[in-house]
């Protein structure tokens, strides 16, 4: 059976942009650890009609409600009251739990507000969450044989009550022995559309599914199962990698913590050469990457600036040739601009040859920065290869 969720996130404050989500995220990736697909999430403002209204239509559709925010002392903490007026539930004071509130405060030497006792307010029959960290507990209300999940909205506070209670509690009331496993690759230098194009119906896949997730910088491909099995899942992962191999040939790399800088790094060891950057058109982004990729490969960067020599390349390359003089077993990666053509020419050289390669992208907004220095690294990972993609 499948048990299902949703995420409510609380708060004016995030409908403003003055406050990020972040733990909408956190909270799907625990609840999918334990079988619990959320289906949707939302974030209402401080109103408690609209917090009700919401409240209501998500516990229509699915078996929990997770709601974070709103547990704060002030007259604008509004989702104890909520819950309440969406279940029927009178609120009731719970003086045991006052009392833990009143010597956290004693225990940092601030004095409590007669408002305090609001943090202490549930509906009645809930279920109390503790907070090891601040003064809002949380709450577990039952209705209807589904549960409402309330959480404060600070992520250092909810990250502990999750863990030690709400992924506990579930896990008795949904007991399920399928978790979800997911296997992420990366692909650089090759557009979202393509990529499309070339998995074709692998995309349609119900077991395991595939999602593209498209960033100036790469095309994630995540695969996914569910399974009771870690080696039955990790079988079906390694399958569908291996078609979407064939699918993109060469052009694939691991996913989660590798990188194609970490990639340029390994091939460089393996042939003991190091690479030289003259980075004169992403303002030193290529340098940046491989300098922050601790790369043992990268050995000198040399920024030029774009305004000085921007209609003359041959100055890069003669600057290039220099460092190739001194160091004869590097290789030179020379980034400039072509004006004209509205494009990137990446020129790679050795110290007896020289390649040109134009990338399709110009322009000095970050997201063109990163998109042209992947690309040009890309370039250069399949030029060690010896790889001609043709896709």
């Amino acid at each position: 059976m499948n048990i299902s969720a949703e995420i409510i996130t609380i708060g004016t404050e995030l409908l403003l942009g003055s406050t990020i989500d972040t733990n909408s995220i956190y909270l799907v990736e625990k609840l999918s650890e334990i079988g619990i697909d959320v289906y949707r999430k939302a974030s209402v403002g401080d109103n408690q009609k609209r917090i009700v209204q919401i409240i209501l239509e998500s516990i229509t559709r699915c078996d929990v409600v997770i709601c974070t925010g709103g547990l704060g002392p002030t007259v604008d903490d509004l989702t104890r009251e909520s819950v309440a007026e969406a279940t029927n539930s009178p609120l009731i004071f719970y003086p045991e739990v006052y009392e833990k509130i009143f010597e956290r405060f004693q225990q940092r030497k601030i004095k409590i507000s007669e408002n305090n006792k609001k943090q202490a307010t549930f509906p009645e029959g809930s279920i109390i969450i503790p907070n090891p960290i601040g003064t809002a507990p949380g709450f577990i209300k039952e209705y209807e044989s589904k549960f409402i999940i309330c959480l404060p909205g600070v992520p250092f506070e909810l990250k502990p009550m999750v863990e030690n209670t709400v992924i506990p509690f579930l896990s008795s009331k949904f007991p399920s022995s399928n978790k979800l496993y997911i296997k992420f690759l990366k692909v650089y230098g090759l557009g979202e559309s393509r990529i499309d194009h070339h998995l074709g119906e692998l995309l349609y896949s119900s077991d395991p599914t595939l999602g593209l997730l498209a960033s100036p910088e790469c095309v994630k491909i995540r695969i996914a199962t569910k399974s009771d099995s870690p080696s039955v899942a990790k079988q079906k992962l390694d399958d569908m990698e291996a078609k979407i191999k064939q699918r993109l040939p060469n052009i694939v790399l691991p996913g989660d913590d590798y990188s194609l800088e970490k990639e340029i790094d390994k091939l460089l060891l393996q042939i003991d050469r190091k690479l030289i950057i003259v980075d004169c058109s992403t303002g030193g982004m290529i340098t940046f990457r491989l300098t922050q990729a601790n790369s043992a490969s990268f050995l000198i960067g040399s920024v030029i600036s774009t305004q000085i020599f921007h209609d003359n390349p041959q100055i890069w390359i003669d600057i290039a040739k220099k460092h190739m003089l001194q160091f004869p077993f590097a290789y030179v990666i020379v980034l400039h601009p072509d004006i004209e053509n509205k494009e990137t020419v990446a020129r790679i050289l050795t110290i007896d040859s020289e390649e040109a390669y134009k990338i399709p992208f110009l322009g000095t907004e970050e997201k063109d920065r990163i998109r042209i220095s992947v690309f040009a690294i890309e370039l250069f990972r399949r030029r060690l290869q010896n790889i001609t993609v043709n896709l």
